[in-house]
């Protein structure tokens, strides 16, 4: 029942693990946006398999808040799109590495807790989940990559302290997907798992072939939380 009912709205749509997830989570009841970049895209194949259809919503970086009126009914967003260089190093793969991976992010993010209902913000059931990816502790062979998921990771632990809502971090190892042609895991057993460890109310769900991450991550993340909440102060507005 965590998921029958509930507007769930996920970016990077029309990736491999994006419509992983728009399966898995239509299949446990959830009513389903598609967030995408792709404005020819459509979800027929799976909506044969879903009881009803996904909208799809076309967006672009840098324009997110041309959707907040939607996003007010939206009870889970899932912020998943991103993009690797891969080896590129030149100052343009870096405005976009960032651009897309953490700028971006992070706005839906404000977006998002900005729409939050102010009389009842304390006992909100909303939640943000993104996927940062275990590039937040371990090489992905795309430096890039790795700088840009560190920052919104750590961006996100920052955000964390004072946000009234549920940030979820998924921590996913490699999985085979464009993005990367080295994964290991299917996208589908991945996404399985990001729901099953939700229900648990895990709020950073790892879910990789990699133990190191297991041991790397949780250290790495109570330690920026320690450090984030004795260097920073909230707003005082």
């Amino acid at each position: 029942m965590f998921f029958n009912g509930k507007v769930i709205a996920i970016t990077g749509a029309s990736g491999t693990m994006g419509r992983a997830l728009l399966l898995e989570l239509g299949k446990r009841g959830a009513k389903l946006i598609a967030l995408t970049t792709s404005p020819d895209l459509n979800f027929a194949d799976l909506n044969q398999d879903l009881s009803q259809p996904i909208e799809v919503l076309i967006w672009e970086i840098g324009h997110e808040d041309e959707l907040r009126d939607r996003l007010r009914d939206v009870d889970i967003l899932i912020l998943n799109h991103g993009i690797n260089v891969l080896a590129a190093r030149d100052s343009q793969s870096i405005y976009k590495s960032y651009e897309v991976n953490t700028f971006s992010v992070f706005r839906w993010v404000d977006l998002f807790i900005d729409l939050l209902p102010k009389k009842a913000i304390a006992n909100t059931q909303k939640e943000i989940w993104v996927n940062t990816s275990e590039a937040e502790v371990n090489p992905a062979l795309s430096p890039l990559y790795e700088l840009s998921k560190r920052a919104i990771g750590d961006l996100l632990t920052l955000r964390r302290l004072d946000c009234p809502c549920v940030i979820r971090k998924l921590i996913l190892g490699p999985f085979k997907s464009n993005l990367n042609p080295y994964g290991v895991m299917s996208a589908s057993f991945v996404a399985w798992a990001i729901a099953a460890l939700a229900k648990l109310g895990l709020h950073d769900i790892i879910v990789t072939v990699n133990p190191i991450t297991f041991v790397a991550y949780p250290l790495k993340e109570t330690w920026r939380s320690l450090y984030f909440r004795a260097f920073s102060r909230p707003s005082s507005k």
